[in-house]
């Protein structure tokens, strides 16, 4: 019975629950706004989809029960083909949608107002930078597409403020929406040197996961709503690792990529900590 105990309590702290002698683990809604921090990642699974065509992962979003990742394929003419996969929290493959005409589909984020999907075009063949879907999230079917009045990689949802927030280019200039897709503001920010990729909101912060590119290491860059830069988190994730999307469920923080080294996808739940200045 001892025993049991013992081992019970060591699997309490690795969970990071708190218990009599364990540290609670840092979540990035808590992060101290006068500190320094750098992000790991662990595993939680790889996967792979049944149809080899549909290799590459872009936009993806997380209940706290079920993965939905945008799968994509190119045809023939050059044009991007998605196929929406949904996921168990083991990485088991439950449910796969028709072929949508989404693009690039850069980023998916759940509109709770609408009760919809709002996914990102990010980019096509022939220029949709400025366009968005609102899909079912049960059905898949697109409900509405439409292009909004300035261009955007990926764009999220604040149920708090009912706005969104979205980034342009190469994340050069934020852009700040109303619940109904209204501009309220352009911000011009520092240049990331990282590859723009997906983006997440909560009531405060804008969280944007950027790839490494031309020397410049992975990161987490984290705004506010007047578009201030809080953070620049650097994110390490192995060698050949592409994070794609961010999402973040009870103060954790998910981040789903491409594997290139292994050829499969990933999901990875993000740890961080603070670094000396």
């Amino acid at each position: 019975m001892k025993t049991i105990k013992v081992m019970t309590a060591v699997l309490l702290c690795f969970f990071s629950i708190i218990t009599v002698g364990c540290s609670k683990e840092l979540g990035i809604q808590k992060l101290s706004k006068d500190k320094e921090y750098r992000a790991t990642v662990e595993k939680l699974f790889t996967f792979t989809p049944e149809d080899p065509g549909y290799y590459i992962m872009q936009g993806g979003y997380f209940d706290g029960e079920k993965f939905y990742v945008a799968m994509i394929k190119k045809d023939s003419q050059g044009y991007e083909l998605t196929k929406i996969h949904v996921l168990d929290k083991k990485g088991k493959i439950i449910k796969v949608s028709d072929i949508l005409e989404l693009d690039h589909a850069n980023n998916i984020t759940y509109n709770s107002k609408k009760k919809m999907f709002l996914v990102s075009h990010c980019q096509s063949p022939d220029g949709h930078y400025y366009r968005y879907s609102f899909v079912d999230p049960d059905t898949f079917e697109i409900i509405e597409t439409a292009d909004l009045p300035k261009p955007f990689f990926a764009m999220a949802y604040s149920e708090g403020r009912d706005m969104h927030a979205s980034g342009e280019w190469a994340g050069e200039t934020l852009d700040i929406w109303d619940g109904d897709l209204n501009l309220v503001k352009s911000v011009s920010v520092e240049a990331p040197g990282s590859l723009s990729q997906g983006v997440y909101c909560d009531d405060e912060y804008i969280y944007f996961v950027r790839s490494s590119q031309n020397g410049y290491q992975a990161e987490i860059r984290v705004y506010d709503f007047d578009c201030n830069l809080f953070w620049a988190i650097p994110l390490d994730v192995p060698d050949g690792v592409e994070p794609e999307n961010i999402n973040i469920v009870k103060g954790k923080t998910y981040i789903m990529g491409n594997d290139w080294k292994n050829g499969c996808g990933v999901v990875y739940v993000v740890h961080f900590e603070e670094v000396s200045k």
